[in-house]
């Protein structure tokens, strides 16, 4: 794919000078202001990029100063992305739920969880955690897989997995778009963040993809956000672009593929989907 799926959708080489362009010039003390936080450092110099989202799932407030570090928790401390958070712990538990059902019927049986894009790949490590404090030491037959454009991503993947003890761990490179870059058939798959770089089309597409690469009997876990004001004003400046999207939208798009059971449910904030198809 091209660049823009590296999860970078900024056009302008200069923000400032964008704003400027078009008559924003009071916007440019908010522009600066917001670079104390690492957050919105991250986003607007690297858009939706896998730093930025797990820095909202750590929720470790960082920052130039102390003005930053205030600026970073109060971002963090925002609905919206309070409710990015909220998918990153769906995501955990859902596949730490998975894995325990499965495991507890057939201890033996082999496994193969994939995240799109896996960036750094903290809710597979966390839901093995999970799951070892549950029914202790994962098998080997359980592995673990991690899909991304960027190489330079994936060498960060396989080093937080090393670090975390998620073995085995493996790394597939290719477009999420492309069926061909699929290698293997998988039992759970997650994706979360993805669908919000995505037109109508293309996540449809993808969808179909995730159908034809799982297992019978295996689990997509993907998400949607709806638009929140604030939140869409400061991903606006910094030039991230965003498709939103609510339950009936995912839905819509996933129904084309004969998934034997499709629910949704909202966070408790009414921003976040999680859509769980089982096919």
């Amino acid at each position: 794919m091209t660049g823009a799926f590296y999860n970078r959708t900024r056009r302008s080489s200069s923000i400032p000078r964008a704003l400027i362009r078009r008559g924003r010039v009071l916007e440019l003390p908010v522009y600066y202001l917001l670079r104390l936080s690492d957050l919105a450092r991250e986003g607007i110099e690297h858009s939706g990029s896998h730093r930025f989202a797990d820095h909202i799932y750590r929720s470790a407030p960082s920052g130039r100063g102390a003005i930053g570090r205030w600026l970073d928790a109060r971002l963090l401390g925002l609905p919206a992305v309070r409710s990015v958070r909220f998918r990153y712990a769906a995501a955990r538990d859902e596949l730490a739920s998975f894995l325990v059902g499965r495991l507890q019927h057939d201890p033996d049986q082999p496994l193969d969880v994939l995240s799109v894009p896996c960036g750094i790949p903290r809710e597979l490590a966390d839901a093995a955690a999970l799951v070892r404090g549950q029914i202790g030491d994962l098998p080997s037959s359980v592995r673990f897989h991690g899909f991304d454009l960027d190489p330079a991503v994936l060498d960060e993947a396989r080093h937080f997995a090393e670090q975390h003890g998620l073995r085995p761990f493996e790394t597939h490179q290719g477009d999420a778009l492309d069926r061909s870059a699929y290698s293997g058939r998988f039992d759970f798959i997650t994706c979360t963040g993805l669908a919000e770089f995505l037109d109508d089309d293309q996540l449809a597409r993808l969808y179909g993809i995730f159908f034809d690469v799982l297992n019978p009997g295996g689990l997509l876990m993907t998400s949607g956000m709806r638009r929140r004001r604030l939140s869409d004003y400061l991903l606006r400046l910094a030039e991230i672009g965003t498709y939103y999207r609510g339950p009936a939208d995912l839905e819509r798009l996933i129904a084309p593929r004969p998934f034997r059971e499709v629910r949704t449910r909202p966070d408790d904030l009414g921003i976040q989907t999680i859509l769980t198809a089982t096919k």
